[in-house]
């Protein structure tokens, strides 16, 4: 036998294990803790396990339930996704086309698509494109959820329900002061990197990108003291004060900020890999002419830089 609504159900076990208490859970979800304890106590007898230990005040998850929990937290989500998907159905069909970036992206990708042109019109106006800027977790998201119709990140991307697909690699770039012992090398690797203050983005703008960095950086038995800023911009000021160095994208090397000289990092394994994504059920008719037009001038850029 298996409840009514399932869904229902395992909104309300997540909700419960993330409160730790029937009382403070059942304000949340507008139940009465009587009724809400019927409930998670007739799904424990239709499933013939308990999924909470209710010997004390607070509840904790047996391991049953955090099994439960995990897959239901799934569940939830994409049921979450099929509503938006619903909603914004119209948007996916009749446009504007909504195109996402990181800021991580290779400059030379952002003329290409601030000059990108549906093919497809709706009346007699073109369909049109919109841009807009999120770090690669939330354009994942907004992808899976239908509120873009594809975008361009930083790797790597694993998603059954994506299609996904390589467009460019850069490396790194060491923005130092003039007068910085390192300098005077025509080039850099990571180990220069031991105990200086280095200057570079936010975990949470690429939390993949930045475990992976960090892992590679632990391999070597290095130490750089790595400070996040918030900018590329507030990282070249730091370093032209002499506050440390920046750790930037090569393609942001062009910028010329007094007191400061560029070297490229050549470690091979930190680099920043762009890709372009869409979903897998979306890729038909005009929109999908669009995002291989888009990837083909994208690979034509030839974006490669180790």
């Amino acid at each position: 036998m298996h409840p009514k609504n399932p869904l229902e159900i395992n909104i309300l076990i997540v909700v419960i294990a993330q409160e730790g208490n029937f009382i403070r859970a059942s304000k949340k979800l507008g139940v009465s803790p009587p009724s809400l304890t019927r409930k998670v106590s007739t799904l424990e007898k239709i499933i013939g396990v308990k999924l909470f230990d209710r010997s004390t005040r607070n509840v904790q998850l047996t391991t049953a339930g955090r099994l439960f929990v995990q897959e239901s937290s799934i569940a939830i989500i994409h049921a979450e996704r099929a509503w938006d998907l619903a909603r914004f159905q119209a948007q996916i069909e009749n446009g504007p086309y909504r195109i996402g970036y990181s800021p991580y992206t290779h400059s030379a990708f952002l003329p290409l698509l601030s000059g990108l042109s549906p093919a497809r019109t709706t009346g007699d106006a073109p369909t049109g494109i919109v841009l807009e800027t999120a770090n690669t977790l939330e354009l994942v998201e907004r992808v899976l959820r239908g509120k873009l119709h594809a975008a361009l990140g930083v790797g790597p991307i694993s998603d059954e329900d994506l299609w996904v697909q390589r467009v460019g690699r850069e490396g790194f770039s060491v923005c130092l002061p003039r007068n910085h012992r390192l300098a005077q090398k025509p080039g850099l690797t990571a180990m220069d990197l031991d105990r200086e203050m280095v200057f570079w983005m936010p975990r949470s703008l690429q939390p993949r990108l930045y475990g992976r960095m960090m892992k590679y950086i632990a391999s070597l038995g290095i130490q750089p003291l790595f400070k996040e800023v918030k900018s590329e911009s507030h990282a070249l000021e730091f370093a032209a004060h002499g506050f440390g160095i920046a750790l930037l994208p090569r393609s942001t090397s062009h910028i010329s900020h007094a007191g400061t000289v560029f070297r490229p990092l050549t470690d091979r394994y930190m680099g920043i890999e762009t890709v372009l994504f869409m979903r897998r059920d979306q890729r038909y008719g005009d929109l999908k002419d669009l995002v291989d037009d888009l990837f083909a001038r994208l690979l034509a850029l030839k974006i490669e830089i180790n």
